[in-house]
């Protein structure tokens, strides 16, 4: 398993690591300090990104714009859960080359109707470790206020915690 798509499979565990400590009202619940987004959609959308990008390796483009919003996913904890294991196991099952190009369409604005570009597997697995780290972290901040500890690295950028550990902080 090239490193890439290892470094996004520890992302997902610990993903699943956290939910597991949630209960089906913190992970369905929205606050407006939080923009209105329960840590369940967060969670819908991280991983309507990953099954985008292995729906793609047979069609050779990946559509992140074609997600499923409002689904149980996304409401249901346990529902979550397993679609997060589902995705994670079909992840440990690539074998790609991470030089391959694709074509990937994700909506820079809501004028276009597509926008498409190319890119490698490498690529788009690098942006798929930044997005979930980004969406970590907002789920990390909804976690802390319904009082869920997290792990202090959890959500934090890989650069973060390597500037962190060489860094006086």
């Amino acid at each position: 398993m090239i490193s890439l798509i290892r470094d996004n499979c520890d992302f997902l565990k610990q993903g699943i690591d956290l939910l597991e400590r949630h209960s089906n009202e913190s992970y369905d619940s929205s606050d407006i300090r939080t923009f209105g987004s329960s840590i369940g959609s967060h969670m819908r959308h991280v991983l309507d990104n990953y099954s985008s990008f292995l729906s793609g390796l047979e069609s050779g483009t990946i559509n992140y714009d074609a997600r499923s919003r409002g689904t149980s996913d996304e409401r249901i904890l346990k529902s979550g859960i397993g679609r997060a294991r589902n995705v994670l196991s079909q992840l440990q099952e690539v074998a790609i080359d991470p030089d391959q190009p694709v074509n990937v369409i994700v909506s820079a604005n809501i004028l276009e109707d597509e926008g498409r570009s190319q890119s490698t597997l490498a690529r788009e697995l690098k942006f798929l470790a930044s997005h979930t780290a980004h969406h970590y972290a907002l789920i990390a901040i909804a976690s802390r206020m319904q009082g869920i500890l997290t792990p202090e690295s959890f959500g934090v950028a890989p650069s973060t915690l390597k500037y962190m550990q060489t860094a006086d902080c």
